[in-house]
């Protein structure tokens, strides 16, 4: 059972196309951060329609239309704001986005194990937010449940790595034709 074999230049257009599949998957874990991470249910959406400009958080002159939907930006400030060790949770979730960012720049120079190991920690950076609002209380309550973000943070987990699998196999690949052509060649004659 051996691998596939990919003609020389479809080897190519193959490489092309993981790569910008680990840019789109990087880009997904970097653009989660200003996704609704909580989403507010009906009721408070139609009494926000009522007075979309009252004051919902003051230190961050978050309204209440404002927060309807909340991204991890949003509550990166919010953290901020309350100082003290509240303010853990605003570099974890700075954190998030900034090892998101490295992974997109790995991915975008088409460095696959890079890209996921960056991956991965943003992913993890994720999920251990995810447990610790829903441990405390935070998510899902009374008037917000989950938003898109957690899911985002999860397919663009799986396409970072499984696209960044796929080019590490292309590159494999690509490294052990080039060892057979360099072997096939008549001694004495180099390229």
């Amino acid at each position: 059972m051996g691998e596939a074999k990919i003609p020389r230049a479809g080897l190519g257009a193959a490489r092309l196309v993981a790569r910008i599949a680990m840019v789109v998957g990087a880009l997904m874990l970097v653009a989660a951060f200003f996704l609704p991470w909580a989403s507010a249910g009906d009721e408070f959406r139609d009494a926000a329609a009522l007075a979309p400009d009252v004051v919902f958080y003051e230190p961050t002159g978050m309204t209440v239309s404002g927060a309807t939907d909340i991204s991890l930006m949003e509550y990166a400030q919010v953290y901020g704001s309350m100082g003290g060790t509240w303010q853990v949770y605003m570099v974890i979730m700075y954190a998030t986005v900034g090892v998101a960012a490295v992974a997109l720049v790995f991915a975008a120079f088409g460095k696959p194990v890079p890209t996921v190991v960056f991956g991965i920690a943003a992913f993890a950076a994720s999920r251990l937010l995810v447990w610790d609002f829903g441990d405390r209380g935070v998510l899902p309550n009374g008037t917000h449940d989950w938003g898109l973000a957690p899911a985002v943070y999860i397919v663009g987990f799986v396409v970072v790595l499984v696209a960044s699998v796929w080019m590490f196999m292309l590159k494999r690949q690509e490294g052990k034709r080039q060892g057979k052509d360099a072997s096939a060649r008549p001694a004495g004659v180099s390229c």
